[in-house]
This record gives C-alpha cells, sequence and structure tokens, in this order.
C-alpha cells in the first residue's frame, strides 16, 4: 500500500518578536525529517481542488540516489 508524504513547510523565527506576514520557509521535513533544500529553491504547491490531491514540487539536496529493481514479496 502507498501513501502521501507529510511535508511540513516551515519558516523559523529568529526572535518571538518577529512579526506576522509573509511566510519565507527556511526549513522544510518530510515525513518529520528535516531535509537540506538549497537557499535559492522554489518551493510549488499546485493547484488545490476538490477533486484532485495535493502535490508538491521541491528541490533538495541528496544524500544517496538508489535506482533500481525490486521484487515484490
Amino acid at each position: 500500500m502507498f501513501q502521501g508524504a507529510d511535508i511540513e513547510i516551515i519558516e523559523r523565527r529568529t526572535t518571538a518578536d518577529d512579526q506576522p506576514g509573509f511566510l519565507v520557509p527556511n526549513a522544510i521535513r518530510i515525513n518529520g525529517v528535516e531535509v537540506a533544500v538549497p537557499a535559492d529553491a522554489n518551493i510549488q504547491i499546485h493547484e488545490i481542488t476538490n477533486g484532485d490531491i495535493v502535490t508538491v514540487t521541491l528541490t533538495l539536496f541528496a544524500r544517496s540516489i538508489s535506482i533500481r529493481h525490486e521484487v515484490s514479496a
């Protein structure tokens, strides 16, 4: 069974006095794990409609990449 990922787009504020306004993300978590994102990367949340699932496009730094076949048990 497949399931979607939990994506958290976070703006960490430096002080409690920071005023709310535009969200400027500086941290991303996928399934609770913070991932490295280039400083100039775009985060795109695609249009959300009643009949569609939510999709997000992120650019991340990869520690490793594995492309392979796998046999289901």
